[in-house]
């Protein structure tokens, strides 16, 4: 080997052990630092450590509430499917309409989170109303004297396309019978932000739900047909009917496992009631200082 090669081999040696450590650097780095400000790391351990000043008490208190409900529903035999959570997004859905979504963004929730949610629920209900019967002959008494509730009137789903002048809206007609797309217009066209975040759509409504020109044009219409410039307080709407209910006269059959889930909520404990009572018959140690004030059943510290 010659001398020139030889003195070589040392270099290459050092600068390959300093692209070791540089990748190593920016991988520790990456890994323990949550943002990286002007080359300066805020850490993930103080990123942590100002969360569980903030919500860690709270956080802590949760998880020792569902632990404890998931070891009652263990200990009572119960549980939720699956299809019984979809079932109650399902509801959920259709009471709230297309502002669903909407609806967890305001409350910085995912569909995820209400899964989550609706399962810790559904347990609660099952846990605490599991030695409830409720008769036939109390069933039917409920239905008789709220038989009205259960009915379903005539309804409409429609879509709209609101703006603040009669000009605008004639744009809009053209643009329709050019072959625009509706929901595309709403999102770019209308003022009600609400709708038009969904794509003009208002989702199902009865009769008295909206202004009496805007109702008279949308009950007016069959599913798929638009309307022409309606003018309201609000301003001048295009609405377009998608879907259609017709008024239907509920049975008791069809309801009786309604009835039956209402009657056992209003006996029922809410998961707050419930986790307290189970608190004071379990077994709970607070093994960190920062949270003994949540208070223990065991003497702080101890084995």
């Amino acid at each position: 080997m010659s001398r020139r090669k030889s003195d070589l081999i040392p270099v290459i040696a050092v600068v390959a052990a300093l692209v070791v450590v540089a990748i190593a650097w920016v991988v520790v780095t990456r890994t323990t630092a949550v943002a990286i400000v002007n080359g300066q790391r805020i850490t993930r351990r103080a990123f942590v450590s100002r969360l569980e000043q903030a919500t860690g008490e709270q956080v802590l208190s949760d998880l020792i509430n569902e632990q404890l409900i998931r070891q009652a529903a263990k200990q009572a035999k119960v549980t939720v499917t699956q299809p019984e959570v979809e079932a109650e997004i399902d509801k959920l859905r259709e009471q709230v309409g297309p502002s669903f979504d909407s609806m967890l963004a305001q409350y910085g929730m995912t569909v995820d989170d209400l899964r989550k949610n609706m399962d810790l629920n559904l347990l609660v209900f099952k846990i605490s109303t599991k030695d409830i019967t409720v008769g036939d002959d109390a069933l039917m008494a409920f239905f008789e004297e709220n038989k009205s509730d259960y009915d379903q009137p005539e309804m409409v789903k429609a879509s709209h396309i609101l703006v603040e002048s009669e000009e605008k809206a004639k744009e809009i007609q053209t643009k329709l019978a050019e072959g625009a797309d509706f929901a595309e217009l709403a999102r770019d066209e209308s003022s009600d932000p609400m709708s038009a975040a969904e794509g003009g759509d208002l989702g199902f409504f009865a009769r008295g739900r909206m202004v009496p020109e805007f109702e008279k044009a949308a009950f007016a219409m069959s599913a798929g047909q638009t309307s022409g410039i309606v003018k309201s307080e609000y301003g001048y709407h295009i609405i377009r009917v998608t879907d259609r209910k017709d008024a239907h006269e509920a049975t008791f059959e069809e309801v009786r496992g309604d009835i039956e889930r209402t009657i056992k909520g209003r006996q029922a404990k809410s998961a707050q009631e419930l986790a307290s009572e189970l608190r004071l018959e379990g077994d709970i140690t607070i093994t960190d200082s920062k949270y003994k004030d949540l208070g223990t059943t065991t003497p702080f510290g101890a084995n």
